[in-house]
């Protein structure tokens, strides 16, 4: 097994500052899902144009950076902070192609978004720990 101290630890902040770093993910959740809906809708009326794809790329890149930030402000370590922000991000992605028809999409990406998210509020030191296990496992 390898040892990665790149990695880091999950640092809590303050109560206060977990609270913020707390609102601030969930905010960033919805956001993504948000921005999912729009990437799709982009996606549908301008499948014709080479700029829709880059559009699209660009705002999952923004939604992802955005995540990593929230969870960083949370206590995670930022390569870790990206990792679960990307993983967040096409587990969204997966999601929304299944959502594309349905009358109540914009608001099912959501709680799609907050269920998926939360066990990173309800265990976040755990979450960092065993995303630490498993990479050094893996390489």
């Amino acid at each position: 097994m390898a040892d990665l101290p790149g990695l880091g630890e999950f640092q809590p902040p303050s109560a206060a500052g977990r609270a913020a770093g707390a609102v601030g993910y969930v905010l960033t959740l919805a956001v993504a899902a948000g921005l999912e809906r729009m990437q799709f809708k982009l996606r549908a009326t301008e499948s014709a144009r080479w700029w829709a794809s880059n559009g699209r790329d660009a705002i999952n890149a923004f939604a992802t950076l955005a995540m990593a930030a929230g969870l960083s402000a949370m206590g995670f370590s930022l390569p870790l902070a990206f990792l679960l922000a990307a993983v967040l991000m096409l587990g969204l992605s997966l999601v929304q192609t299944g959502l594309e028809r349905h009358r109540h999409a914009g608001m099912l990406s959501v709680a799609a978004a907050l269920l998926f998210g939360s066990p990173v509020l309800l265990f976040p030191a755990s979450i960092q720990e065993g995303c630490r296990r498993l990479l050094e496992a893996l390489f």
